[in-house]
C-alpha cells in the first residue's frame, strides 16, 4: 500500500449522504456538515424518495443524484463514489440522521495523514445529547459472531475513548481513503450491493482489513446519531420493528458477510454455536412475522451465489483481527 499523498487538484475530503423518504432529516445533517467546514463537496443520493427530500436537499445547497429506484444504503453509496472518487482523498458516507460536530472531518483527515495504512475511520457516534455512546466503532461479539457497535448506550465519561484499530465503522457515518476503497473494489464498487442494507458497513470493513488496510477508531472525530430513522416506535430489537424485507436483509447479509470472510478454522469451531443461534433467531423471527420467510427465501439465491464465490478471497483469522 502507498500513501496516497497530495493531488492539489482534488478535495481533501468529499461527503456522501444517502436519502430514502429522509426530508426531516436532511437539511439539518447537511447544515452541520456545511458547518463543520471540511467537505469540499457535499452530495445527496436520493433514493426515489416519495417525500420532500429531493427540494430539501436542493435548498440546503447540497449536489443531488436522484435514482430512479431504490438501489439500498450500499447501492447509494457505490452511486457516491462513482460521482466523487476521483475528486478526492478521503470519502464520507452518512445516514441523514447524523449531524457531524465541529472538526470531526478534520480530525479524520489528520489520522489518515499520520497512518499511510489507515484505510477507513470510525468516528464516535453519540446519542442525542451527548452523553450516550452510540458507536465507538464495531467488532464481532466472540461467541455469536454477531455485529457489536462497541460502547453501545454506555456513558463518554465511563468508555475508554483511545485510539485503537476496529475491524469496521458504523456506516451512520464512515470515512475511508479512497485509495482503500479502490482496493477493494467489487463489480459494482466498494460497497457489497447485494446487501441492500444493513451489515455493509461492517462487511466493507472487515474486507479492508482482510487486504491489509486498518480502520481507526478516532475519539476526538464525533458526531450525533439519532439512530433507529425508519423503525417503528416501541420496545425491542431494532430489528423487529423494521419492515419484513429489511429484517430478511440482516438476518441473510450476516450470512453472506460470514460465508465471505470467515476463516475455514473459525467457521468449523463455531458450527455448534452458529447451528443453535442462527435458526434459534431465524425461527423466532417468523413466528413473530409469518411474511419474514418469504422475504428470507427470495434472498437465498444472493446467499447461495456468496457460497460459490467463496474461493480465494483472502482471510484472517479471527484471533488477528482487531477487537
Amino acid at each position: 500500500m502507498k500513501d496516497a499523498g497530495t493531488d492539489a487538484r482534488k478535495t481533501e475530503i468529499a461527503a456522501v449522504v444517502i436519502s430514502y423518504n429522509s426530508a426531516e432529516d436532511l437539511p439539518g445533517c447537511i447544515e452541520s456538515l456545511k458547518a463543520e467546514g471540511g467537505a469540499g463537496r457535499i452530495l445527496v443520493i436520493d433514493n426515489a424518495s416519495s417525500d420532500d427530500s429531493v427540494s430539501r436537499a436542493r435548498a440546503a445547497g447540497a449536489e443531488l443524484r436522484e435514482n430512479r429506484e431504490n438501489t439500498g444504503f450500499a447501492g447509494g453509496c457505490n452511486a457516491g463514489f462513482a460521482e466523487l472518487a476521483d475528486s478526492c482523498e478521503f470519502l464520507a458516507f452518512l445516514n441523514p440522521d447524523v449531524r457531524v460536530l465541529p472538526g470531526c472531518l478534520s480530525s479524520c483527515i489528520r489520522c489518515f495523514r499520520e497512518d499511510p495504512e489507515a484505510g477507513g475511520i470510525a468516528p464516535l457516534l453519540l446519542r442525542p445529547g451527548g452523553k450516550l455512546i452510540d458507536s465507538a466503532g464495531q467488532c464481532l461479539k466472540a461467541r455469536t459472531l454477531e455485529v457489536e457497535d462497541r460502547g453501545y448506550g454506555q456513558t463518554v465519561e465511563g468508555f475508554p475513548l483511545d485510539d485503537r484499530p476496529v475491524l469496521a465503522a458504523c456506516g451512520a457515518l464512515a470515512v475511508f481513503r479512497v485509495e482503500a476503497l479502490l482496493d477493494a473494489v467489487e463489480e459494482a464498487g466498494p460497497w457489497a450491493e447485494a446487501f441492500f442494507c444493513f451489515w455493509e458497513d461492517l462487511e466493507l470493513g472487515w474486507r479492508l482489513n482482510n487486504r491489509g488496510w486498518k480502520i481507526l477508531f478516532n475519539p476526538e472525530a464525533r458526531a450525533i446519531h439519532r439512530r433507529g430513522a425508519g423503525a417503528e416506535v416501541g420496545r425491542g430489537p431494532l430489528r423487529w420493528r423494521r419492515p419484513a424485507h429489511l429484517e430478511a436483509c440482516i438476518l441473510s447479509n450476516r450470512w453472506m458477510t460470514l460465508i465471505r470472510h470467515l476463516h475455514y478454522w473459525d467457521f468449523l469451531r463455531r458450527i455448534p454455536v452458529l447451528l443453535i443461534w442462527d435458526p434459534a433467531v431465524t425461527g423466532a423471527g417468523i413466528l413473530r412475522r409469518p411474511s419474514l420467510l418469504r422475504h428470507l427465501l427470495r434472498r437465498l439465491a444472493l446467499v447461495a451465489g456468496e457460497w460459490r464465490k467463496r474461493k480465494g478471497r483472502p482471510r484472517r483469522r479471527l484471533e488477528d483481527l482487531p477487537c
